[in-house]
């Protein structure tokens, strides 16, 4: 708890910072950072007050935060939050946050505020309320965030941003494997044991692979576990809660084709009932599935890393599930 004109700002192992605000109330429940798998996960519980968190070094950060009335779950991102007795309010400053609550889930992006009222319906706001305008700025302040911490995280990004196009080189078997592909259309996507390339099919969902791309940006796909894989037939990932019941928070219509339903294809799951309820999940058939033919999105082919797939541990969920490390579109390199 911090009381009138004080505040705290508390640092971690894998450099990401928590500023916390005057008259503040919250718990932190756990932060770990595993060096070895590159990983931080954490928990966070706020009854009132305001906080900035900024994401720091981990690839693969999974950190939850609660208020009364949200849940917003963290991976790579700088955000405020003010939490009040009227309701929780979300500004993004760069990355994303999944903001869950009573009546839906959204997304939130970099430059977007969100505001979910105690009573009242949740929505994206132009800006900050002027309340936490002036709560956020008091808290800079008193904690001395200066352009010199800023410079420090200019540099930090500046680092990781060179291990991103590092990350992007390819090896000779995966630079023969995109011979002639269009990059802008090629997919990047490593696993903790190689690389999986999928090749994107605009011509059949033009509307699927806008959003996939808009989600691999905003990093979206990165920690993901494979969180359904059954040999032979199918491995599903896409959930950011590795339940399978989860998503971004936005829907899409159905975008079917006659495409063959063969192995390496890649489609978008949705619910068997509803044909327009795609989201974020999506689907690698390790073998052929005609029986899935005309009844869901086809969006994309693997044509390099099968036989990484074939490796994935099986179960609904795995035991220990195999993880998306990193998702990036091939034409990237210097973005």
């Amino acid at each position: 708890r911090t009381s009138l004109d004080s505040g705290v700002d508390i640092r971690f192992l894998d450099a990401s910072v928590l500023y916390v605000g005057e008259l503040s109330d919250l718990t932190l429940d756990n932060m770990i950072f595993d060096i070895n798998k590159k990983t931080a996960t954490g928990a966070l519980q706020i009854v009132k007050g305001v906080m900035r968190f900024v994401s720091g070094a981990a690839p693969n950060l999974n950190f939850t935060v609660k208020t009364a009335n949200a849940t917003l779950g963290v991976r790579g991102t700088t955000f405020d939050l003010m939490a009040t007795s009227g309701g929780t309010e979300v500004a993004v400053r760069e990355g994303a946050v999944q903001v869950n609550f009573p009546s839906g889930s959204k997304q939130v992006v970099t430059g977007q505020v969100f505001r979910i009222p105690k009573i009242g319906e949740a929505g994206f706001e132009s800006s900050m309320s002027v309340k936490m305008k002036k709560s956020v700025s008091k808290m800079l302040r008193m904690l001395e965030v200066s352009p010199v911490d800023a410079s420090k995280i200019t540099v930090k990004k500046k680092n990781a941003k060179q291990k991103e196009d590092s990350a992007l080189k390819q090896s000779p078997a995966e630079n023969n494997a995109t011979i002639g592909k269009n990059l802008h259309n090629i997919l990047y996507m490593d696993l903790s044991y190689g690389r999986v390339i999928i090749e994107m099919m605009p011509n059949l969902a033009p509307n699927h692979i806008k959003r996939i791309k808009q989600l691999v940006r905003e990093k979206f796909y990165d920690g993901h576990k494979f969180h359904n894989v059954i040999s032979g037939f199918v491995a599903e990932t896409g959930d950011p809660t590795g339940t399978g019941v989860g998503g971004s928070g936005t829907k899409l219509r159905a975008e079917k084709s006659g495409t063959r339903f063969t192995r390496g294809l890649v489609g978008m799951k949705r619910d068997r009932n509803n044909p327009d309820s795609a989201d974020s999940q999506f689907f690698i058939l390790l073998g052929d599935a005609r029986h899935l033919e005309g009844k869901y999105t086809a969006w994309g082919r693997v044509i390099h890393g099968m036989l990484l797939m074939d490796r994935m541990r099986t179960g609904s969920p795995p035991m220990n599930p195999d993880y998306i490390v990193r998702m990036r579109i091939a034409s990237d390199r210097g973005r």
